[in-house]
């Protein structure tokens, strides 16, 4: 991990995020976005033969509960896949960060993500938050079932050029958004 992480080249960034657990191809954004857009068009016959299954990225992962609002791009969509199967954790585990939470606890899940923007079919302009899970898949999934944003430090590696592939943007959008406002220590800047 710290391979990726060159010196000036990332970004950590302290966030409450909603997220839910998502373990049905049909509620995924993957799919959901997709379907969005055949009825945004007008035109569903690009994805008649479309199942939920073709478009799941074959595992239960963490997914924002709506798209990032208020950005330059329309969709921001955000998911994290587990460094880990979801479907294997402790439940005792998972009661005991819930227990934390419901005292107000805020614990933190760290998550390496970046941020995906994409042309679909060179009509649709959309964005990805994405990452993947280092430490904390049981408070994510204690969040997740409590309801509440789940706390997470997100450290988010730009490319060589700093960002310029809307990394920057796109990580300040998120932040304006999602960005701790406890104290001064977690700000949640870009």
């Amino acid at each position: 991990m710290l391979g990726e992480l060159e010196t000036g080249h990332y970004r950590a960034l302290l966030l409450d995020l909603p997220l839910e657990r998502v373990s049905e191809p049909a509620r995924s954004w993957w799919y959901r976005r997709a379907a969005a857009r055949a009825e945004e068009d007008g035109d569903d016959s690009a994805y008649d033969d479309d199942r939920p299954e073709d478009h799941w990225p074959g595992v239960a992962h963490f997914q924002l509960t709506a798209p990032v609002p208020g950005g330059r791009v329309p969709f921001t969509y955000g998911a994290f896949l587990p460094s880990q199967p979801t479907e294997g954790l402790d439940p005792a585990t998972v009661a005991r960060h819930a227990a934390a939470i419901a005292v107000g606890e805020r614990p933190a899940a760290v998550v390496l993500g970046w941020i995906d923007d994409r042309y679909v079919e060179a009509r649709h302009e959309e964005r990805w938050l994405v990452g993947a899970v280092l430490d904390g898949h049981h408070r994510l999934a204690a969040y997740a079932a409590a309801g509440l944003p789940a706390r997470v430090l997100l450290l988010a590696r730009l490319g060589e050029g700093g960002g310029a592939d809307g990394g920057l943007e796109g990580l300040a959008e998120v932040a304006s958004v999602y960005g701790c406002r406890e104290g001064r220590r977690g700000r949640g800047r870009a």
